[in-house]
């Protein structure tokens, strides 16, 4: 009776480990009894990139880094840096995929990212090798930006010396004056255009009379009429004259 209870007790303590082994590794995403294949992805740079990295194609988790290794190059001669990684079975990758090293926030853990590539294109078998695309570095970013700020300094510091010599001075001095007088000059032409203006509008002067009567603009019209019907009486009178 006793023996039968130590069994039954030890049975129910190794299910119950089977049933946390199960718990863990759906939790933690183990891939060690899922079904996939592996590829090499190839860098000239693996970005600091280690093993137990997470894979993501098209953002979905589908994946892990399994060994991160240098090699020679001997084609190009060249050292780069080779990943094998474990894909699911399902994640398919075209060989015109892009991957690339990248990082979950500004200073969070770094995984790899492929992006899929076009439906025509053929599908990467087991053991083949995808050409990764080098991410850029943090430090080069950061010396870029500082060139940057540099050549900003100098930029800054040629216009200051420019515009703190006297003579540039008193020069901008004097095209400020010379404009400010022309701005005054055209405002006094539009103000006194403006009057001309509505002077005529109002039928003042002897434009504005031409303008605003009726009777005027047709005797003139009349007179001209006749001059062009008979030109001879333009003579005629500078002869009585």
């Amino acid at each position: 009776m006793h023996a039968t209870r130590e069994v039954k007790v030890g049975i129910f303590v190794f299910l119950a480990f089977v049933l946390l082994a199960i718990i863990v590794f759906s939790i933690s995403d183990f891939y060690g009894f899922s079904p996939g294949y592996e590829v090499k992805v190839v860098f000239d740079s693996a970005g600091g990139i280690e093993p137990g990295a997470p894979v993501r194609v098209a953002g979905v988790s589908a994946g892990e880094v399994r060994k991160v290794t240098v090699y020679g190059d001997e084609a190009e001669a060249k050292t780069r840096a080779e990943l094998i990684v474990w894909l699911k079975d399902y994640a398919k990758v075209e060989e015109d995929a892009v991957a690339y090293v990248n990082t979950s926030g500004l200073i969070g853990e770094k995984y790899l990212e492929i992006v899929p590539g076009s439906r025509s294109a053929r599908l990467l078998k087991a053991g083949e090798i995808l050409r990764g695309r080098d991410s850029v570095q943090m430090a080069q970013f950061l010396n870029t930006g500082y060139e940057v700020v540099a050549q900003l300094n100098k930029t800054i510091s040629a216009v200051h010396s420019i515009v703190g010599d006297e003579a540039t001075r008193a020069a901008l001095k004097g095209t400020v004056a010379n404009s400010q007088e022309v701005t005054a000059s055209l405002k006094v032409l539009l103000d006194n255009t403006n009057v001309v203006m509505e002077r005529l509008r109002r039928g003042e002067g002897t434009v504005g009379r031409l303008l605003a009567e009726d009777e005027i603009y047709r005797d003139l019209q009349a007179t001209v009429k006749d001059i062009r019907a008979h030109p001879w009486k333009l003579f005629i009178r500078t002869k009585d004259k």
